[in-house]
């Protein structure tokens, strides 16, 4: 029953996604969808391609800094390789997590056969992950309260506007209240509650660590919502970035909800409720949805290559360290 679970809920988000997609997909017109992907503009579409992909490196600068206080000392180059390989996991992978996994795996297999004597634990490179997720997530959605208080004049849906602020301000307890999580944490020897606070302390110790990765989300969120400007382009369409600051983050939240295979059908619905209030219809919402996940999707391949080759030289660097041993 336990390894049949599993499959049900992924069976479930499959069902989810197809049905969404299926719904939305047969209300169009399916030749004025077509037409709006003919006539997409390459040149925007390489754009938006070069911009994601700087920000996921921007990305892994945030991973980075976030792991230095728990003492990861892993290269950047090598934190960067990990975090294109998360992100071809996260997005191929069925679920959203696979690739959290696959950066906890590598961060801590590396790092331990690279200090001899010392280690890494999954905690530490566990706990660097989830701050890592937390962080990008809460900025995200405190830029779309604060997008929707600059510009109110957009007509976003009240649902929409009520929730993103009550889960912005459910956050921002939240965070003020972390602290004191540490303080609460039992005094037990166990070594699970030991290393959990030695986390706590070291983020504690290095809050600057903190108020860094707080700036990265920031540059990173306010670049993709501008890509959502340049895609608008690429369609002929007109994505103001005010409003963008509203679209990209309110989507981006929905689409996290983990009903549905990594978002899809979700995302996609967003795009259509919320491009309607500047006059986009049905099929170029659509378009524009599927068109930005296809960015992401060819960005994400990259970690797949990469994946590829460090499985095909693992092998030599095995034969190699055996014929240093020996």
């Amino acid at each position: 029953m336990k390894k049949a679970k599993p499959i049900l809920v992924l069976l479930l988000k499959l069902l989810v996604s197809v049905g969404l997609l299926g719904y939305f997909l047969a209300r169009i017109h399916i030749e004025r969808f077509l037409q709006t992907f003919a006539t997409a503009k390459f040149s925007y579409i390489a754009i938006a391609l070069l911009v994601y992909l700087a920000t996921q490196a921007v990305s892994a600068i945030r991973w980075t800094v976030l792991a230095r206080p728990l003492g990861v000392k892993t290269p950047f180059k090598d934190m960067v390789r990990y975090y294109f390989i998360g992100m071809f996991f996260n997005l191929f992978a069925p679920g959203t997590v696979g690739g959290d996994v696959s950066r906890v795996y590598y961060l801590v297999r590396d790092e331990n056969a690279r200090m001899k004597g010392r280690s890494v634990t999954t905690m530490h490179a566990t706990m660097s992950v989830l701050m890592d997720r937390a962080i990008g997530m809460v900025v995200l959605v405190w830029l779309g309260a604060a997008g929707l208080l600059l510009f109110p004049y957009y007509a976003v849906p009240h649902t929409a506007r009520v929730a993103t602020f009550l889960l912005s301000l459910g956050l921002l307890v939240g965070a003020l209240i972390t602290p004191l999580v540490r303080r609460l944490l039992p005094t037990d020897t166990h070594q699970f509650i030991v290393k959990l606070r030695l986390a706590f302390s070291a983020y504690r110790k290095h809050w600057r660590a903190l108020v860094n990765a707080t700036l990265l989300s920031l540059a990173i969120h306010l670049v993709q919502a501008w890509m959502h400007v340049v895609m608008g382009r690429a369609l002929d369409l007109n994505v103001p970035f005010s409003f963008a600051l509203i679209v990209y983050p309110l989507v981006g939240t929905f689409a996290a909800i983990p009903i549905s295979l990594n978002g899809l059908g979700l995302r996609e619905g967003g795009y259509v409720v919320l491009l309607s209030a500047i006059g986009i219809g049905t099929e170029k919402a659509i378009a524009f949805g599927i068109l930005l996940f296809l960015v992401v999707a060819c960005d994400s391949l990259i970690g797949g290559v990469i994946y590829l080759f460090q499985q095909s030289a693992k092998p030599e660097a095995e034969a190699l360290e055996d014929a240093r041993a020996s």
